[in-house]
């Protein structure tokens, strides 16, 4: 009898203590402004434009305006003439039936970004997390961010084989990318961006390569789970070039004298996107944005030469020439 009131008393304190190491999860619900807009029965009702405009404040004006090019001037009509058109053109009609086959629920995203806020808050307990919202773009907006609510253009990952981005002339490289698998990660990095981007006053390349790194390691820290090839924008064999030849990628930097050059123009084809690094003196067969991989590679360096350095004062440091040199960054 008391052995057992023993063992029971262990058990609870097991338990106790395994429920104490449990992260709390941070819910997330999103909000549907795409199944608000087109809801049939809201359709009914005159005041249906009205009631959107008063709910969603700011972003129904933006959206509007912004990614709809509607005339300022209906702002007092709530937008309605225009909107009405809009939501009975048969092809956004068709639009709007294609997301929802694609995206029948989004309960796996709310659980995705559920864990990775819960990292957030704990990394950076002072700040608020935004309200995630949805929306249709019309092919124009992967993400719009605002400072409390950050938007996520479905239409903008409805599949690498979705027919209608080559018939609008996106890329290949940029259509392999519009698709599910990246939504957590171009979330998470459009809030990174849309917290830290004051932080480009600094136009030399040192400083863009420290950013871009900052923000995939932000990312990483939120999602851990997220694959290496999804974090870049890489194929398995763009990756394997990239950690293959990056020593080869430094010295190209230092050689050419990169780092404190501040000429965007010279130096933005290193992290801006393509079928590969478009520069001169880097092969075809190479990664695209091979600054971004590099950046990144210097600020993991950064972190893992210890100091109790946090997730919040890394963002926060803007000591580049710093960040470089306490990195001791010299691939092999």
């Amino acid at each position: 009898m008391f052995h057992s009131f023993k063992v029971n008393i262990y058990l609870v304190i097991v338990v106790l203590l395994f429920t104490s190491c449990q992260k709390e999860v941070t819910p997330i619900q999103l909000v549907r402004f795409e199944q608000d807009l087109f809801n049939p029965e809201s359709l009914k009702n005159t005041k249906h434009y009205l009631n959107l405009q008063q709910k969603y404040g700011s972003f129904y004006q933006t959206f509007a305006e912004e990614m709809l090019n509607i005339s300022a001037e209906e702002n007092k009509l709530a937008y309605q003439p225009s909107l009405e058109k809009f939501v009975a053109f048969p092809s956004i009609k068709q639009l709007k039936f294609e997301v929802d086959s694609v995206f029948p629920d989004l309960h796996f995203f709310e659980a995705e970004l559920g864990e990775a806020m819960a990292n957030y808050k704990a990394s950076f307990p002072a700040e608020r997390v935004p309200t995630f919202l949805t929306f249709l773009s019309e092919f124009g907006y992967a993400h719009a961010n605002f400072d409390t609510v950050l938007a996520i253009g479905l239409d903008m990952y409805l599949g690498s084989n979705y027919a209608i981005y080559p018939a609008l002339d996106f890329p290949s490289f940029m259509v392999a990318k519009l698709r599910k698998e990246y939504m957590l990660a171009n979330t998470l990095k459009s809030l990174a961006i849309g917290k830290y981007e004051y932080q480009l006053k600094d136009k030399r390349f040192l400083a863009m390569l420290l950013f871009e790194g900052k923000i995939r390691y932000f990312i990483k820290e939120l999602a851990p789970q997220i694959p290496d090839t999804i974090l870049f924008g890489y194929s398995q064999a763009q990756l394997q070039w990239a950690h293959a030849n990056e020593a080869m990628i430094w010295a190209h930097f230092l050689e050419n004298k990169m780092l404190f050059n501040q000429e965007p123009s010279v130096y933005m084809r290193y992290v801006n996107d393509g079928p590969f690094t478009i520069a001169n003196g880097v092969p075809q067969e190479s990664a695209p944005a091979i600054g971004v991989f590099t950046g990144y590679q210097i600020v993991k360096q950064f972190m893992d030469n210890g100091g109790n350095k946090t997730l919040q004062q890394l963002m926060e440091n803007q000591q580049w020439d710093l960040i470089l040199k306490e990195s001791a960054y010299r691939p092999k």
